[in-house]
């Protein structure tokens, strides 16, 4: 069952973590498209790397405003996306908190370590806008049920 934002609008807060602005854009306009297409009225942030997204959850949680969902990319400086996952759920305890990884590397045991550091899924960076906006509805998938 989904908390109500608006009406019957429904919210769903994705931190992504990516450091290629032109990959973090893509993304956040797949999301847009997939939430429009569901009716959910969709919040942002963006971190450019895991030390920035890892404060980002870090006040998030102080604040009880946790995302429902995270996007974060594999290969960023100062803390990867590895370092991040496993520090999300480690260190900050969060293992309630989704997160999907979206990466360009097509290679199984990067995949696999993904998942062992806390990743939720891993998905590969598609060539296509309409292969990036189906990943986008099932990383809302993962955000069900929205908390507002």
């Amino acid at each position: 069952m989904s908390e109500q934002a608006d009406g019957d609008e429904k919210f769903c807060h994705v931190l992504i973590i990516e450091d290629d602005q032109d990959d973090a854009f893509l993304i956040k306009r797949a999301l847009n498209a997939a939430a429009a297409e569901r009716k959910i009225t969709l919040g942002v942030t963006h971190a450019v790397n895991g030390l920035d997204g890892l404060g980002s959850v870090a006040r998030s949680d102080i604040l009880n405003r946790l995302p429902h969902v995270i996007v974060v990319d594999l290969n960023m400086p100062l803390v990867d996306g590895d370092r991040f996952l496993s520090a999300l759920r480690e260190d900050l305890q969060l293992g309630g908190t989704p997160a999907a990884v979206l990466t360009t590397s097509t290679e199984t045991p990067v995949h696999a370590k993904a998942l062992a550091s806390g990743a939720n899924v891993v998905f590969c960076k598609p060539n296509t806008q309409d292969e990036l906006v189906e990943i986008a509805r099932r990383i809302l998938d993962m955000g069900v049920p929205f908390r507002v």
